[in-house]
């Protein structure tokens, strides 16, 4: 409320910096709680990750109508070596020779749109203040994830069709995920000591005081419940970084700052029974943490295509084929875990897809972003790199950006914070009426494209849930998910496969015919289980054995150990064994005929 007040009267809130704050105000407090029932996983899958970017085309749209009205771009000093980080993926995509087309796409996309996202937050020129104003905005973002995350802990499901249930009553708020939940509970937190001794909070405004000691308390609440290593490490490291950079500011803001470590510390205390499972979880990764295995074997994979990779959604396929071949030496195993789509390591990912040219583009923007903050000084380079802690370190232990795109957009406005300084304005009058025209229309197509796909997505996302809660037994839910892009590959193997059982019942071996045809071409590129199971059972209708005992092999020397996969083949041992003895039967009475 008193944000808003304070920004009605804002003489100097001219129309471009109303527009950004409508914006980012539904980016970060509507976008990233918009929910409806799915089937988890990541990507497209979670709903507000549609929405958000949805949001984020609408500010990127805006920003190049600014661009081509005031004539004038407006860039911060090191943008072309922020750029390589997109430039060096486009690259090396174009390079490497296993793109899966559909992963290609999405990860480019998300890579160069955050980069338009960035460079458009410039465009609309927030002076200080107001840009004190945004973070007061992801505060309450923070406030309204955090009280998500109490909520998931305390009660059976409540507004189902509002905040996701949380199964194991611990905080995994829109997210679905309880380590993502606790890296940005961890930034929000870092957030709150950081906004201590700012202008806004040294007005003792007590509606600004009260919201910064309810969100340390529900955020610090919400790591401290949910055990997570990730989490409490970069609380930790985040809080220790900020205290070295700004006692001086807290030396001045004693009262408020006791406050919030007061605040802070009983939202620890009340969710102090995850702190045993944090410890548990801090001694497993030294002893038998899966992750091991999958560096080890992901380090080779790098070493077989280390100039540029393996390609864009390559991952899924040539991590199970090496896990095939390092499993069956007997050198290591991921036992019965199912397939992955990343090492639990953005850095190693990069090396695998992308290879040394790839993770030549993050290292830059990295280093230029480090060089950004030694320039700003012990205050503000410190703050900042606290706040950029929690997140990139999540980066490196598992998938945050993949899972949601909150993150991903909380990392890159942090980022337009750090570069604010140096920036410059570059004309561009000197380009022709029509390629300057080129840029809204650009920006604007983009951004018409990108909505109209997202909410098909999640039309197409419906359609999937109805068609489970039909039992499958109403394939007409599946049309919405047909017509998607993103779910046409998902809604296509589970009407193939449903067709292939009816088929079996009614003695039709076509339906199976056309999902092994078609199979057969998806496992090249996603060696998912599902897959092998099917497979293998449209192979052994059709008797088609040779092929259904090669998948078999296969199938069982990926996924070690495997229940399913067992039952499975002892199913079809005892079937050829009956079958050998009807033959042998039919050979007998021949012979005695």
């Amino acid at each position: 409320m008193t944000l808003r007040l304070e920004l009605e009267k804002d003489p100097s809130l001219k129309k471009p910096q109303k527009v950004f704050f409508v914006l980012f105000g539904i980016m970060f407090l509507v976008a990233p709680f918009y929910y409806q029932h799915n089937l988890g996983g990541e990507g497209l899958s979670i709903p507000h990750n549609s929405s958000l970017w949805i949001v984020a085309s609408w500010v990127i749209a805006a920003a190049g109508i600014l661009i081509y009205k005031n004539e004038q771009i407006i860039l911060p000093r090191y943008w072309l070596a922020l750029a390589l980080l997109p430039l060096c993926a486009i690259v090396t995509s174009y390079i490497a020779n296993n793109n899966n087309p559909a992963e290609w796409l999405v990860r480019l996309s998300v890579i160069c749109g955050g980069y338009l996202f960035f460079i458009a937050l410039y465009q609309f020129e927030l002076t200080s203040r107001q840009i004190e104003r945004t973070l007061y905005i992801l505060l309450s973002m923070g406030l309204i994830a955090a009280t998500y995350g109490v909520i998931q802990t305390k009660t059976p499901p409540i507004l189902p069709g509002l905040i996701p249930h949380s199964p194991k009553l611990i905080p995994i708020g829109t997210f679905q995920q309880v380590n993502i939940q606790a890296s940005v509970m961890a930034t929000v937190l870092t957030l709150v000591f950081y906004l201590v001794g700012r202008p806004l909070s040294k007005n003792k405004n007590p509606i600004i005081i009260v919201a910064l000691i309810i969100t340390a308390m529900a955020a610090s609440y919400n790591i401290a419940y949910s055990g997570s290593r990730v989490g409490t490490l970069g609380i930790t490291l985040a809080l220790t970084l900020l205290f070295i950079g700004r006692w001086k500011i807290y030396a001045k803001s004693k009262v408020i700052l006791t406050l919030v470590l007061i605040a802070s510390l009983t939202g620890g205390l009340a969710g102090s029974q995850g702190i045993g499972e944090t410890k548990n979880k801090f001694d497993r990764i030294m002893k038998q943490d899966i992750r091991w295995s999958i560096y080890e074997i992901s380090w080779e994979l790098y070493t077989e295509a280390p100039v540029f990779g393996h390609g864009l959604g390559s991952f899924q396929k040539v991590f199970q084929d090496k896990r095939v071949e390092v499993q069956s030496e007997g050198k290591n195993s991921l036992g019965k875990s199912p397939k992955f789509t990343h090492p639990h390591n953005e850095f190693i990912f990069w090396l695998i897809e992308g290879g040394t040219f790839a993770i030549f583009g993050i290292l830059t923007a990295a280093l230029y972003t480090l060089i950004q903050l030694t320039k700003l000084g012990w205050q503000r380079g410190f703050g900042y790199a606290a706040l950029l802690i929690p997140i990139t370190l999540h980066t490196q232990v598992e998938l945050p950006f993949y899972i949601s795109n909150t993150p991903w957009f909380l990392l890159v406005t942090i980022l337009f914070l750090v570069h604010q300084s140096g920036k410059r304005t570059y004309t561009t009058s000197i380009l022709s009426k029509s390629a300057s025209t080129t840029i809204p229309l650009i920006t604007t197509v983009i951004t018409l494209v990108t909505t109209n796909t997202l909410v098909q997505a999640q039309v197409g996302n419906a359609g999937l849930i109805n068609y489970f809660h039909s039992g499958q037994k109403a394939p007409t839910y599946l049309q919405s998910s047909l017509k998607s892009q993103y779910f046409e590959e998902y809604a296509t193997f589970l009407l193939l496969r449903r067709n292939m059982f009816i088929g079996i019942s009614q003695n039709n071996p076509d339906p199976a015919k056309l999902y092994a045809q078609w199979t057969e071409e998806k496992i090249k590129v996603n060696p998912a289980l599902h897959y092998y199971r099917n497979l293998a059972i449209a192979y052994d209708y059709t008797n088609r054995n040779v092929e259904r005992d090669k998948i078999m092999k296969i199938a069982m020397s990926t996924y070690l150990n495997n229940l399913d996969l067992q039952q499975l083949n002892q199913q079809f041992m005892q079937k050829d064994l009956e079958d050998k003895k009807s033959s042998d039967v039919i050979k007998q009475l021949d012979t005695s005929n």
